[in-house]
């Protein structure tokens, strides 16, 4: 099966390999399609590609915008604890670079088949869901909050940060699908967050969807990730243009 399209030039290619079956013959439009079909399969856009297909081999992808997930892909947040409300790829994701990651689910079943390979820097715990909504689970100052759980999210963010004072909440708190939470957008910004949408696909959907990064102005400081970030299919240049 042919995941990935290249180009190639017929000059300087072996005329026996231009002459297997798997090789393609397209023109410029061709190729554009070829380009964004591997880039889509790359991401998990297509039934079948691991989405939420639980591995400790192979997270998948989580159910969080790409431009969202490359932006967090170019920080350095190695000594930064998470804490998640909502378990699944999510979780095995942020484990592999945040210090530690405690999620919380409500799903007893889903609970299992996370804690079963979370890893030894994650804490999943198993929660009832109008206890969450309530924010009535214990918050340990982490830097960085992700909401995502099947629940009143906007509920749950007017109760926590009812309960934590302002100069020990979250640096950082990402409310996925924030278009449609807008009300629990402005409860974020009356508490003075800044607000960074971040809209794209999402692995496995066909619309699209904005997970929004709130920052605290006044305390978060980022740290971008060395050597500089380059997703898959990002060009890499060599030149004498970048130069004084």
């Amino acid at each position: 099966m042919v995941n990935y399209y290249a180009p190639l030039d017929p000059q300087k290619t072996d005329h026996v390999f231009l002459n297997r079956i798997e090789i393609l013959r397209l023109n410029d439009l061709g190729a554009q399609f070829g380009f964004a079909l591997s880039v889509l399969h790359e991401r998990g856009l297509f039934p079948g590609d691991a989405t939420e297909q639980l591995s400790a081999e192979q997270p998948g992808v989580p159910l969080l915008t790409w431009p969202f997930l490359d932006f967090v892909e170019s920080l350095d947040v190695r000594q930064q604890r998470l804490m998640e409300l909502g378990a699944g790829s999510s979780t095995l994701w942020f484990r592999q670079r945040f210090a530690e990651v405690r999620s919380f689910e409500t799903n007893p079943e889903w609970h299992k088949a996370v804690s079963a390979i979370a890893g030894p820097n994650v804490e999943v715990a198993l929660v009832d869901r109008s206890a969450l909504e309530d924010a009535d689970i214990e918050y340990h100052g982490e830097e960085w909050l992700v909401v995502d759980f099947a629940g009143k999210r906007t509920r749950f963010l007017h109760r926590f940060l009812g309960k934590v004072a302002p100069s020990e909440r979250p640096l950082a708190i990402v409310l996925d699908n924030a278009d449609w939470y807008r009300r629990g957008a402005a409860i974020l910004e009356e508490a003075g967050y800044l607000e960074l949408p971040f809209y794209g696909f999402k692995s496995g959907q066909a619309w699209i969807s904005c997970t929004s990064l709130f920052i605290d102005p006044a305390r978060y400081r980022a740290a971008l990730r060395k050597p500089f970030f380059h997703p898959a299919f990002s060009r890499r240049a060599v030149n004498s243009w970048d130069s004084l």
